[in-house]
């Protein structure tokens, strides 16, 4: 009997491929099944509201649709190529929504564009292999081995311009003909656009080309006029500048959280901005932003990376600059200045696969600020940290930091307690609590040579699977307060506060702060005067 049933499967299975398809009728088939089987999210949000009529007429729509996608370039020998091509894009992109509740536009996009090899290894796991072998590899098996009917050149642009202008037009009458119905909908649940597959990948991945086949703008010079403004017989000053990752500003103790993820920090006397807006929802966005001119309400990516930004414009006024990165690069901000990418070359630490423990960027700094800068020579150095980095939060912290067990040890979210999640990136705060308080230590010893202070800011929030969302990146106008609101503290040196021309206690009591503070208050901090600084958004210039 189980030899019979296998029988007749596999004769099903070679009269399926023994059966020449019409190309017209391949891309059908490919439209329907990248709609039904490979839109999940986008389903699951339609059926959501409660209207059985509109999901099915939502559902045609996005059938036309794809079926209007497939047809494009379904070209004679281009058409398997394409189609292939079509459901890998829907594989990949249902596969991370479902996971962890993200959507596909231009900005996530561009962040998966930048993730590196390290980042993308730590993504896989059995069940992504399992999806991808049923959602992937056996949907491409099928297409390449499907035998295509040969047509004259006229029957095949016959059925070409049919397919594809016939789903052009009843697509143009299905929203004519319910505009109002349409356009209500997608007002009010704009994300939709975001979840329909392969339509988001192409959109944002045509917004991306547009973006850099744009002409460059000629390199911008900022701030020319920008000087430091010290006297030669004070202290240089020594700012460490830890660029934090992932972090949310609700998950930390001295910020009011309920579990004590900062004991180390809680004990100093520090200038705690709270809970301040971040200026995107990916590292791909928000580190370009806070370090450029630009606020976020105007803010383009393209001119950021094509202007001096903070770091040039502090260079020039005599600054050196140093930039440690124990994270996937800098976005372009630290081109133009020294970067020290073996840290922790000698050191003690396990840097295995090329991750190492963000606390590694403290090795031999001493060393490193004597080394590239002059006597008397202000500094900034940057520390860009791994941070709370996600899926796989447990690997952020050393075992004596593990506070809050047990963890969520796979990066399946999905799969894990809500607590235990939670658990993993706690302790990961609590590891930046540790290397945030050691940094201050170092500091302090080298308050005979330098008037010291730590700037400490995340670059966006993360989500813990509120509503079913995870990690980050989601578009600003829909992302929760977990993935905008980030921390921001600082820390003064007694030699610091002593000669500051500003009031401490009035810093401590700012409102409404944000990214777009960083440039201007920065510029202040270290006594650097231009006519390009924007007095409204310097902190320190407020308080003065």
């Amino acid at each position: 009997m189980v030899f019979s049933g296998y029988k007749s499967y596999l004769l099903r299975l070679n009269k399926l491929f023994s059966t020449p398809l019409a190309p017209w009728q391949l891309t059908v088939a490919c439209a329907f099944i990248l709609t039904v089987f490979y839109n999940k999210p986008a389903m699951s949000s339609v059926t959501s509201l409660d209207s059985t009529g509109l999901f099915f007429a939502i559902l045609f729509m996005l059938f036309l649709i794809n079926l209007f996608i497939c047809q494009l370039f379904s070209v004679r020998y281009l058409q398997k190529i394409w189609l292939v091509f079509l459901i890998a894009i829907g594989a990949v992109g249902q596969y991370f929504m479902l996971q962890y509740g993200v959507v596909l536009d231009k900005t996530m996009l561009v962040n998966v564009i930048e993730t590196d090899v390290r980042e993308a290894t730590g993504l896989l796991n059995v069940g992504m292999i399992k999806y991808f072998l049923l959602y992937l590899i056996f949907p491409m098996i099928i297409i390449v081995f499907l035998k295509i009917k040969p047509l004259s050149f006229k029957l095949f642009l016959k059925g070409y311009v049919v397919t594809l202008a016939g789903s052009l037009v009843m697509l143009s009458l299905l929203l004519f003909s319910q505009y109002q119905s349409y356009a209500g909908v997608f007002r009010e649940h704009r994300y939709l656009k975001h979840q329909a597959l392969p339509l988001s990948v192409i959109s944002a991945t045509t917004s991306i080309m547009h973006t850099e086949s744009a002409d460059s703008e000629p390199f911008q010079v900022y701030a020319t006029d920008a000087k430091l403004i010290q006297s030669s017989s004070v202290k240089p000053k020594l700012v460490i500048m830890v660029l934090g990752e992932t972090v949310r500003a609700d998950h930390l103790g001295i910020n009011g959280y309920s579990r004590n993820t900062t004991p180390k920090l809680s004990s100093r006397d520090l200038i705690n901005f709270g809970a301040v807006e971040a200026c995107g929802t990916t590292t791909a966005v928000s580190v370009p932003c806070l370090f450029s001119y630009l606020q976020r309400s105007e803010f383009d990516d393209n001119k950021a990376k094509n202007s001096d930004n903070l770091l040039d414009v502090l260079q020039r006024a005599g600054i050196k600059v140093i930039w440690r990165d124990n994270n996937s690069g800098c976005k372009g901000m630290c081109n133009r200045v020294e970067q020290d990418p073996l840290f922790a070359e000698n050191s003690d630490f396990s840097c295995k696969a090329g991750e190492c423990p963000d606390i590694a960027m403290l090795h031999a700094l001493p060393q490193t600020i004597t080394t590239h800068s002059t006597p008397q020579q202000n500094v900034l150095v940057v520390l860009h940290q791994l941070g709370n980095h996600g899926p796989e939060y447990y690997k952020r912290s050393l075992p004596e930091q593990k506070v809050f067990m047990p963890e969520c040890q796979t990066n399946l979210l999905g799969e894990c307690e809500q607590e235990h999640i939670i658990n993993a990136y706690d302790n990961a705060i609590v590891a930046t609590d540790s290397l945030l308080d050691d940094t201050i230590e170092m500091l302090m010893d080298l308050n005979e040579q330098y008037d010291t202070a730590l700037l400490y800011l995340s670059d966006h929030g993360e989500s813990l699977g509120e509503n079913g969302v995870y990690l980050h990146g989601l578009p600003y106008w829909m992302a929760p307060e977990a993935q905008t609101r980030v921390p921001m503290l600082l820390w003064l040196s007694d030699g610091f506060k002593q000669r500051a021309e500003f009031d401490v206690g009035c810093l401590s009591r700012s409102e409404h702060v944000s990214h777009d503070n960083i440039f201007a208050s920065m510029l202040s901090l270290f006594s650097v005067q231009t006519e390009a600084k924007q007095a409204p958004l310097d902190l320190i210039g407020l308080c003065s």
